[in-house]
């Protein structure tokens, strides 16, 4: 789901709750979900897209090529970034 799906546009302190009541995992390329799970820790967990703008098909291939290993990262981590050539778990202190 897209957070525009909810109907209108959230910020990100409405996103990150909606995220945490719906056990979802949010994916991004913001920063600022990376600051807030450091301070608060999770849920929710987070994927953060750490490249730079790139064109919406090539975004795919990357997370299609990687998903099986970002999701099992998921299991073992918090938040999970997406470099071009890399992926690195983080967990955070609960």
């Amino acid at each position: 789901m897209h957070a525009t799906d909810l109907g209108r546009r959230l910020t990100d302190d409405q996103i990150w709750h909606e995220a945490k009541r719906q056990g979802c995992v949010l994916v991004t390329k913001d920063a600022d979900f990376f600051d807030r799970m450091a301070l608060t820790g999770p849920p929710p967990k987070v994927i953060w897209a750490r490249f730079g703008n790139m064109r919406r098909n090539h975004v795919v291939e990357l997370f299609t090529r990687d998903w099986k290993d970002i999701c099992g990262l998921l299991e073992v981590s918090d938040l999970v970034e997406v470099f071009q050539d890399r992926l690195e778990g983080i967990s955070f202190p609960r």
